[in-house]
């Protein structure tokens, strides 16, 4: 507990917003968090662990959610770290892109 961690912001089920740990469990933002409101899927947001439990944790947002190429870098490599290898490959192309587009930059 109070491991600070960068979390990317998932779509739930219904309304919901979740995000996974590496290991599968579910992470939960605390709804009484002052920024609980500003998540939206897609977004990656600095967060501390305030629970664990066997099958999920729950996080704080410490800090402003943000959009952009590291949101975008973050969920390509979940992507890739997945069993499904054709998803993995076609995530690991689009992060050499990526990359090779900043190094041009």
């Amino acid at each position: 507990m109070g491991d600070e961690l960068t979390v990317l912001v998932l779509k739930g089920k219904g309304d919901s917003i979740i995000s996974r740990m590496k290991d599968g469990r579910v992470i939960l933002f605390n709804r009484e968090n002052v920024l609980f409101n500003e998540l939206e899927p897609g977004m990656t947001v600095q967060s501390k662990v305030s629970f664990i439990a066997q099958n999920y944790i729950i996080v704080d947002p410490v800090a402003k959610p943000e959009r952009g190429t590291e949101a975008i870098k973050l969920g390509l490599q979940m992507v890739a770290e997945t069993e499904n290898w054709e998803n993995a490959v076609m995530a690991n192309a689009l992060l050499h892109i990526i990359d090779v587009l900043e190094e041009e930059a």
